[in-house]
């Protein structure tokens, strides 16, 4: 790709991130904004999805989320290309923290609980899901802040689904989402869906491992876990048992048995969260 066309948006310096079927992803350095980045959507993609996307973070801005700086479609080498321009957030994904250290201690898992439940109570005020929370869609920054990222599949329950109802198996990330949006259950995902997903990266992150994907060879096999809620219960810890319990209530294969909502799940958390972290 030609990146001279983007100039004229003053950007210089694009290096590329990474480049997916959908997008490919660059940084770069706005004179207005300092480093950034820059997603070039391919042409072929669903630009109604992407629209809604943008939506949804613009709405969702001021709280551990990235900025958008701005959207539009260019005309490059004859093709016609929509982009974003948004923060950059300087830190590795959660995936990357959790490999380099393997397991994380009790400590650091509550601060990333208190941080990305008090997000999901937000997202829940605003009749947002974000449908694919995983370590590679969190960004941990130098200081220990956590911002959630890419809400590329995320729902917005007060406007038609952009799903096909008659797909079998609904957009996930397998081993994170929980089995009502495996089957593409539209009327049951909710908070409790992202919750699901919060409770299975905290349960990796005290492990060093997927409870689901762990010694699968297959999709049916995972699936087949996540449906019968089949994986090792966290060691007992008589210190943290508590948090323990709110990881396990979290990962339930039952929606109705998880908590009611993101809310309430933070309301019970930070009980848990001031005396675990309490010196």
């Amino acid at each position: 790709m030609n990146l001279t066309c983007f100039e004229q948006l003053g950007l210089s310096e694009l290096i590329l991130l990474k480049a997916t079927g959908q997008k490919t992803v660059y940084t770069a350095i706005s004179p207005e904004h300092g480093k950034v980045i820059l997603k070039i959507v391919k042409p072929d993609q669903n630009i109604q999805r992407i629209k809604r996307e943008i939506d949804i973070i613009k709405e969702c801005q001021g709280f551990n989320t990235s900025t958008i700086y701005g959207n539009s479609v260019i005309h490059c080498n004859g093709e016609e290309l929509f982009y974003i321009i948004e923060s950059f957030i300087d830190g590795e994904t959660l995936r990357d923290f959790i490999e380099r250290h393997q397991k994380v201690d009790y400590i650091e898992v509550c601060k990333f609980l208190n941080v990305m439940l008090n997000a999901l109570s937000i997202l829940e005020k605003r009749k947002l899901v974000h449908r694919d929370i995983k370590p590679d869609n969190i960004m941990r920054t130098p200081d220990g802040r956590y911002f959630l990222i890419d809400f590329g599949i995320a729902r917005d329950l007060t406007k038609e689904s952009l799903t096909d109802s008659k797909s079998h198996f609904g957009p996930h990330t397998a081993g994170y989402a929980p089995i009502e949006q495996i089957n593409n259950e539209k009327t049951k995902i909710d908070s409790r869906t992202d919750l699901y997903a919060i409770g299975v990266i905290a349960y990796e992150m005290l492990t060093g491992m997927n409870p689901f994907l762990e010694g699968c060879q297959n999709i049916v096999h995972v699936i087949r876990k996540v449906e019968q809620g089949d994986y090792a219960t966290l060691p007992k810890n008589d210190t943290f048992d508590e948090i323990n319990d709110f990881i396990h209530s979290c990962m339930n294969k039952f929606i109705n048995r998880r908590p009611t909502t993101a809310l309430e799940a933070y309301d019970w958390f930070k009980d848990i969260y001031i005396i675990a972290t309490r010196d």
